[in-house]
């Protein structure tokens, strides 16, 4: 997937990736696309979080931007409140 079909990739693909991300090991790195396709987001909200200071930690490996499973996890994690008094915009 590269960030200029993810919009066209059918709904079975989709499912077929989070599966592999959900099933893989937690320090598995995965491309930016595959992230937000989990996070529900575009891969330019990623690109925007990481000039910013509460960025998702990801890696990079030449031109590329990757991502651990694991930091996924605990980034979602850490946004998860249980009403809008808790959410902080930073």
């Amino acid at each position: 997937m590269t960030l200029r079909n993810l919009t066209s990739v059918s709904e079975e693909e989709k499912c077929n990736v989070l599966n592999r991300f959900l099933m893989a090991h937690e320090d598995q790195l995965f491309p930016q696309e595959v992230v937000a396709l989990y996070l529900n987001c575009s891969p330019w909200t990623l690109a925007k979080m990481r000039t910013e200071d509460e960025a998702l930690p990801f890696s990079k490996i030449g031109s590329r931007v990757a991502y651990k499973k694991r930091d996924v996890l605990s980034y979602l994690q850490s946004k998860t409140v249980t009403n809008t008094a808790q959410y902080q915009k930073t």
